[in-house]
């Protein structure tokens, strides 16, 4: 199995440690040993054939996404690259990331959290130097990888919003950052049949899904590196103003005020993200439904500041 990327990830005369293929018809051809660097040359060979994507195997997408981890501060500085490109390249590397954590133990979550601190890092600066507030992250995969783009749709949200309405510093906005990334990591205990269902869950089925704030916040709490404003939010992301949410059934002034804020992207997000059994809802279709069949669930306050910043 092969996974797209793209050429502009790759800095000439740098060695990214993966095999790299071209696409001939339905075939994947070799392009790059590993063990040879990728030149000027190459690449401007590949921009006169208008070749703008490779490939690499997925058992080698580990190493690859560390490599452009490694090299953002080259690719998101150099002038010559498209803005929307490097966005591109920031937002697919961090669902690359989450991807890579999300199906390991648990423990890879300790071993490579410098790594996702840089992720958010680069994200909230993204936030603070854009006019955006998301790029189309839908469309850089396929539907299979919902979940992975799922969380960072919510924790560039969900930050955007924290910027937005309160004066935070980077440590606080790094919680926020954590905390949203990782919001759904209790999804992993939870059954996939359950999670894709495109029907109505049974109420048994939906009591196992609301297990999964829960399931993330016991796990994550165990690894001794998230703080109680991230794990607030990922165990509290499903309560609602009126009272009517889960796990703990908490209402308005006791839900924290990052929590509330990571409802309204977690639910947005979802809203406006193609799955694999129906279409991304317009945002003002999502924005109609949050505001009408969903009253009562949303701080208003924040929900008119988020409504306000995606006009």
């Amino acid at each position: 199995m092969y996974r797209m990327i793209q050429l502009e990830s790759l800095i000439p005369e740098t060695l990214p440690g993966v095999a790299l293929f071209i696409k001939h018809g339905e075939n994947h051809v070799l392009y790059k040993d590993p063990k040879l660097s990728f030149t000027q040359s190459d690449k401007e060979r590949l921009l006169d054939n208008n070749v703008k994507h490779l490939f690499v195997k997925a058992a080698e997408m580990s190493t690859y996404n560390q490599y452009v981890e490694a090299n953002l501060p080259l690719l998101l500085g150099d002038d010559s690259i498209e803005p929307e490109l490097k966005q591109t390249m920031l937002y697919q590397a961090s669902v690359n990331y989450v991807q890579e954590i999300f199906d390991s133990p648990a423990i890879a979550i300790r071993q490579n959290v410098d790594r996702c601190r840089n992720l958010i890092k680069h994200i909230l600066n993204d936030v603070m130097g854009s006019d955006g507030v998301m790029p189309a992250l839908s469309s850089l995969v396929d539907h299979n990888a919902y979940t992975y783009v799922h969380s960072v749709q919510v924790a560039t949200y969900s930050i955007s919003l924290h910027i937005r309405e309160f004066d935070l510093g980077k440590d606080e906005l790094m919680d926020v950052g954590m905390g949203s990334l990782f919001h759904d990591y209790g999804k992993v205990y939870v059954p996939k049949e359950l999670l894709d269902k495109p029907g109505k869950l049974s109420a048994s089925e939906f009591m196992e899904v609301k297990k999964h704030p829960v399931y993330g916040y016991s796990t994550l709490k165990d690894l001794e590196i998230f703080t109680p404003v991230a794990l607030g939010i990922v165990k509290h992301h499903h309560e609602k103003e009126n009272g009517s949410g889960y796990p703990d059934g908490l209402s308005s002034y006791d839900i924290a005020r990052s929590s509330k804020i990571t409802a309204i992207a977690d639910v947005f997000s979802a809203l406006t993200t193609n799955r694999s059994y129906r279409q991304a809802l317009t945002k003002e279709k999502a924005l109609e439904i949050m505001y009408g069949e969903m009253d009562g669930s949303f701080d208003l306050q924040y929900l008119n500041t988020f409504r306000d910043s995606l006009q």
